[in-house]
């Protein structure tokens, strides 16, 4: 049911060109399609206004494959929203979701030049540990 608020909040960043390593907009169908095939374990958080019920931001967790005490983040909030502070209140809620999970690391990959995204995962604690492909890795310990 809130596939079509998440593509409407997601596709103007994506249309920004300097916000997202995505570079396609996604339709309801695709989001559809990724709610339903996300993995065990994965943990997908959302913050709303209160008064009206928009869809203000939301971040996702998923399990790597290969290390299954390590996730991948993705952080999304409105243009029209950003530096309220709805990033670092999913991040909270975020941490205690994968500590229950048994998450030891959650893994950020942001493009190079989005300074901004960089601010914000270091603000919150990640470390940049490389680089690749004009991608910056930032680790989280959760332990």
């Amino acid at each position: 049911m809130d596939a079509g608020a998440i593509a409407g909040l997601i596709n103007p960043i994506i249309a920004d060109g300097r916000l997202t390593a995505m570079t396609e907009t996604i339709t309801v169908s695709d989001q559809e399609s990724f709610i339903r095939s996300l993995p065990n374990r994965s943990v997908y958080l959302a913050v709303t206004d209160d008064a009206t019920g928009t869809l203000l931001g939301l971040q996702d967790c998923l399990p790597d494959p290969d290390r299954p005490k390590q996730c991948d983040i993705s952080t999304f909030v409105d243009l029209n929203a950003s530096r309220r502070g709805i990033g670092k209140a999913l991040f909270r809620e975020m941490q205690e979701q994968l500590r229950r999970l048994g998450f030891r690391t959650i893994r950020a990959v942001i493009r190079e030049e989005n300074a901004g995204a960089r601010a914000f995962y270091r603000a919150l604690g990640f470390i940049e540990t490389g680089n690749k492909n004009g991608k910056v890795i930032a680790s989280y310990r959760l332990d």
